[in-house]
Parts: structure tokens; C-alpha cells; sequence
């Protein structure tokens, strides 16, 4: 550990949290507005109207509040998927509108990073902390589609449910990026709609 992470601190009141959040908070929009690298720290203390010392007391580097927003983006992300799915009676839902709503929630959890993705893409390829806690975020979402799969195993085609759950969950990820960070010729609905139908077409009787 560096002297200057020994003497980077822990919040604990709640003034302190607070600063912190606001910290976090400005560096993300920040971040999507300009672009991870066309960001530095003072712009950040600005942004939250903190002092740059008063910055570098909570935060190392910029990356490292970028670390801390990823963690908090990946755990605020479950949540919301988790809320969303517990509302829904599985048994009863039209499958169609299971689908949407999963998409929908992707779709909606991807716009916090709609300005810097080209960034994050290179981060994870070239930052192995990045990676790892990427990584990690994507197998928490693999092992939810399988609980959630599961939950109506009644119904699948498929006798590989978690093979399955692998297939649907890439697929869906990566056409929600495509939706979501590249510019398309045709609406969005119209690729959405699409995109539910093949979902159902692969996994149900």
C-alpha cells in the first residue's frame, strides 16, 4: 500500500459519506459527459464542490472513483433487477411480457454508461481490477437468468437449463449494447421486439 492510499479515508459520519457520494456522483456524469479521459480529478472536486485536497482524502486517483462507482453501479443493478422480477408471478406472466420487461431493465441499467463506454471497453481490456470486477458482474447476471429460467423449467424446450441460461444471457446483453451504444438505422422498439420473440422462439415450447 502507498503512502497516499495509508492515508486515504473511510467515511464513517455521515457528512463524510455524503461528500463521498457526491464525489462518486459528479465524477459519473462527468465521466459520461466527457469521457473517462478527458476527465481529471480537480474538474471532479469542482463538479462536487469540494476542494481537490479535500478529493484526494477519499479518493486515490480517478480510477479509483470509477472502481467504487462500478462496484456501487453492479450492486445497485441486482437490486433493481431482483425488485423488478420479485413483483412478477411467474406461473401466470404472458411470456412475451417477461422477456420485455428483462430487456427493458437491461436497457434502462446500461444509459449510466452510454457516455464513456468505449472507455470502459478499453479499461476492461487493458485494467485487470477493472476486468476482474466486470467479470464478476456479468456471473451474477448469468446465475440470475438461471434462477430465473429455473423458476418456469417447466416450460423450456431445453433439458440445459444453465446452458441455456449462458446463451440467453449473452444474447440479450449483447444486443441491448448494441441498442443502447450504437447508432442503428431502424428503431429501437423494432430490434427489442425482435430480439423478445427470438428469445421465446429459443427457450419455450
Amino acid at each position: 500500500m502507498s503512502d497516499m492510499e495509508d492515508k486515504i479515508r473511510t467515511p464513517r459520519q455521515e457528512r463524510s459519506i455524503k461528500t463521498k457520494e457526491a464525489i462518486i456522483q459528479a465524477a459519473m456524469k462527468l465521466f459520461s459527459d466527457k469521457g473517462f479521459h478527458q476527465t481529471n480529478t480537480k474538474q471532479i472536486a469542482a463538479a462536487a464542490g469540494v476542494s481537490t485536497g479535500s478529493f484526494y482524502s477519499y479518493f486515490v486517483d480517478k480510477r479509483a472513483v470509477f472502481i467504487d462507482a462500478l462496484k456501487i453501479y453492479g450492486d445497485e443493478l441486482m437490486v433493481r433487477i431482483d425488485a423488478s422480477m420479485s413483483e412478477i408471478n411467474f406461473k401466470t406472466i404472458e411470456r412475451t411480457e417477461l422477456i420485455t420487461h428483462l430487456v427493458d431493465t437491461l436497457l434502462v441499467s446500461h444509459k449510466a454508461f452510454i457516455g464513456y463506454h468505449k472507455d470502459l471497453t478499453i479499461m476492461y481490456h487493458s485494467d485487470e481490477e477493472i476486468k476482474q470486477l466486470m467479470d464478476a458482474q456479468y456471473e451474477v447476471g448469468r446465475i440470475r437468468t438461471l434462477k430465473y429460467l429455473q423458476m418456469g423449467q417447466d416450460e423450456l424446450k431445453t433439458e440445459d437449463v444453465e446452458a441455456a441460461s449462458i446463451i440467453v444471457f449473452e444474447t440479450v446483453s449483447a444486443i441491448v449494447d448494441v441498442i443502447s451504444f450504437s447508432p442503428q438505422r431502424i428503431a429501437t422498439d423494432r430490434l427489442k421486439s425482435e430480439l423478445v420473440q427470438m428469445v421465446i422462439s429459443y427457450l419455450y415450447k
